[in-house]
């Protein structure tokens, strides 16, 4: 069964997460990424905690379905292996600072006279043109200088980073799909062009309502009181401590058959109803009332255990909410259900579990075809498929333009 971009090929210099994470998309669709790395010690990412064996965990769970060539860059022979591997790629992915492509020799004109097809992609933390683009981007700094962290935590603390590498990830995402409108572009006019994204717009971009309404109403979103989930939102949209110490979000206004709040007090026994409190109707009630609504929820949700809440709010068709630890959260029967976790063989670090594919297809899914390479796995194997001989590659690997690992891995081996 072939994958939607079967066929299609990706020289890859990305590094740590925002390009690694976005290329993997495109490789677990079919895409024959071919990873190009230092020699030996291969990205920086590589290095990442935790560690199995010397091995970061991080960096084999956004280089699954990749090949890896192990190649000194800054020599013109191994240029001319990579002009070489340009000719028939579709694709050109990078995350370096802008120009830096440009100082290597891979800037996007230079790689257009070798193949006026080339999609040259580039994720930067700002941008590649304008007043920062010598800055060094980072997930931290784009959250910060996006307004995510500013609009997000308690009013009285301070400006909340989330727990993730959220800008990573999302511009990762960005960059896969900048890449999948070009190729549909090139189907349709022949030609490759440049993708840019950054960690900043797609920072921008999480808040795409909120920009809106800031942009046209002068809307102000503080960040909110303690534990409310958004800055236009109040103590329905919410999150509560439960009578063990574990932790409920609260969403009593969606899905609710029945009145919202009279469902609420049925299903947490408040007496007497909320429902009866003229001050608790309205959605969008004074910070008077909602301050007095927060205590009375405060004190009913410590009450009962998450467990038991869960139990009640299925009863009264409230959605449910529990606030999960992430090895928690494996364990949900959704998330089970889902896939969300599959399984990689690796030849070196045996079973490896990693995050399964968030968006399913049903004629073409995506699929775990390899593990993510050692540094230089497949040197032996790319160089072939672009017409060196064995000749040539060992004569490569004696002047150290492209590693000899597999070779170093066999010594080893049989040294043992």
């Amino acid at each position: 069964m072939a994958l939607p971009y079967t066929g299609l090929r990706m020289i890859d210099f990305t590094q740590l997460e925002q390009g690694p994470a976005g290329t993997q998309v495109l490789a677990d669709y079919g895409v024959d990424v071919i990873k190009v790395e230092r020699m030996d010690i291969g990205e920086i990412g590589r290095r990442q905690q935790p560690q199995i064996n010397g091995m970061s965990y991080f960096w084999m769970s956004i280089n699954r379905n990749k090949r890896c060539l192990s190649v000194d860059i800054r020599t013109q022979e191994g240029r001319d292996i990579i002009y070489r591997l340009v000719k028939d790629a579709d694709i050109v992915a990078s995350n370096f600072r802008p120009n830096v492509m440009e100082r290597l020799g891979f800037g996007y004109e230079k790689l257009k006279e070798i193949n006026p097809r080339i999609i040259w992609a580039a994720a930067s933390g700002y941008g590649m043109t304008g007043p920062y683009e010598k800055r060094g981007g980072q997930d931290l700094l784009a959250q910060a200088m996006g307004g995510l962290a500013g609009m997000t935590g308690d009013r009285n603390g301070l400006p909340t980073i989330t727990g993730t590498w959220i800008a990573d990830y999302l511009g990762a995402m960005l960059f896969a799909q900048g890449i999948m409108a070009a190729l549909a572009a090139r189907e349709q006019t022949g030609e490759g062009q440049v993708v840019e994204s950054s960690l900043l717009n797609a920072m921008i971009a999480s808040h795409i309502q909120e920009n809106s309404a800031v942009l046209n109403a002068g809307t102000k979103f503080e960040r909110t009181k303690h534990g409310v989930g958004h800055p236009n939102s109040g103590p329905t949209y919410a999150l509560y401590e439960c009578k063990d110490g574990k932790w409920w979000a609260l969403n009593a206004g969606s899905g609710v058959r029945t009145d919202p709040i009279e469902n609420l007090s049925n299903a947490l026994e408040i007496e007497p109803s909320l429902a009866d409190d003229e001050r608790f109707r309205e959605r969008r009630m004074g910070e008077e009332a909602a301050d007095a609504l927060r205590g009375i929820l405060v004190k009913a949700f410590k009450k009962y255990t998450r467990d038991e809440i869960e139990q009640r709010f299925n009863e009264h068709n409230i959605p449910p909410g529990p606030v999960y630890e992430l090895d928690e959260m494996f364990e949900d029967p959704q998330v089970i259900h889902n896939d969300m976790v599959v399984e990689m063989e690796h030849e070196a670090y045996g079973n490896i579990k990693v995050t399964g594919f968030p968006v399913k297809l049903s004629d073409t899914p995506p699929t775990v075809r390899s593990a993510s390479a050692t540094v230089g796995q497949h040197n032996e194997e790319v160089l072939r498929e672009f017409g060196y001989s064995d000749a040539e590659i060992s004569a490569l690997q004696d002047a150290e333009i492209v590693g000899s690992e597999n070779l170093k891995r066999a010594q080893s081996a049989a040294a043992d």
